[in-house]
């Protein structure tokens, strides 16, 4: 990856960026100016970038905003790190996601995105086709903030993995995904690890899984659940009788899953989506063993729910 760090941006970086399949770009120094440049380097005809990592950026200049609708967007990876999103900035990108058709992973980890944030924030995933990964670890999202996100999932077929690691979950918002659950078999991996989920959320969940043929990975690991549902939530994904659907709409959709259909290996999941843990991703598949202080059931979906 190509990086471009403790400065702002000139003019002279423009081909750099064009010419870049991944770029990231330290805004210690920025100012809307190099927002500008940015946006002029990916509306480039000839612009071949596909992953952005942003640190320290606005994203309330208008024409970045923009180019990120346009057509000529080829940004599959959208990174966005310690970058405050406030309602207003959520609103902004919800509006990106309505529009754009190229990104496929969007990263906001520690963005300390309130309830206020996603809510606006779950907007732009009503009716998006395009994203497949939304990573919110470490924020304040909350029960409000995760029962907006589960209702905008009903409307949405594309996404297959949703990580809210340490955003102070409880009960009610695991509820909330669990009714989601229960008519949504498009979403592959929902993380929940170091939540506030206690048994009557977790109990929900394990409820909904028997409904849900989409689901290969549900982590609960930091929860303060009884062991037994930990082991229930592992047990019934992995029941090699357990059915799956196949494909990116949910159930009883024209184009959708084909019935009876065991998924041999589940998707390959973008690793940068998940925190380091131990010394390794918690999501690594080059890895056999469970992160450091996970037990083996408790540590359901690390490795051998996820590998691909």
């Amino acid at each position: 990856m190509k990086r471009l760090t403790g400065r702002g941006l000139t003019p002279l970086d423009t081909s750099f960026i064009i010419h870049s399949k991944e770029i990231d770009i330290d805004g210690g120094y920025t100012i809307e100016t190099d927002m500008k440049i940015l946006a002029t380097a990916l509306t480039d005809k000839s612009c071949i970038v596909e992953r952005l990592q942003l640190h320290y950026f606005s994203l309330q200049v208008t024409e970045f905003l923009e180019a990120l609708k346009s057509d000529k967007c080829t940004l599959k990876t959208l990174h966005l790190y310690e970058n405050k999103l406030t309602e207003e900035h959520a609103r902004e990108l919800a509006g990106v996601l309505r529009e754009n058709t190229s990104i496929e992973t969007v990263i906001l980890n520690e963005c300390e995105i309130d309830c206020a944030a996603a809510k606006a924030l779950a907007v732009g995933l009503e009716g998006n086709e395009t994203l497949k990964t939304m990573n919110l670890w470490d924020n304040h999202i909350q029960d409000e903030g995760g029962r907006a996100l589960a209702e905008a999932l009903k409307k949405n077929n594309a996404l297959q993995t949703l990580n809210l690691w340490g955003n102070q979950i409880g009960d009610e918002g695991a509820k909330e995904f669990a009714d989601l659950l229960r008519v949504n078999h498009s979403l592959r991996d929902l993380i929940f690890v170091y939540n506030k989920i206690g048994d009557d959320g977790g109990d929900e969940l394990v409820d909904a899984l028997e409904l849900n043929e989409g689901i290969r990975n549900l982590d609960l690991f930091g929860n303060p659940l009884d062991q037994a549902i930990i082991t229930d939530v592992y047990c019934m994904i992995n029941d090699p009788s357990r059915s799956y659907y196949e494909g990116g709409l949910n159930k009883g959709e024209e184009g959708g899953f084909s019935e009876n259909t065991t998924l041999e290996a589940p998707p390959t999941i973008d690793k940068s989506c998940f925190p380091i843990l131990g010394g390794m991703h918690a999501a690594d598949t080059e890895s056999t063993a469970s992160p450091t202080g996970v037990g083996e059931l408790s540590a359901c979906c690390w490795t051998e729910a996820v590998a691909s």
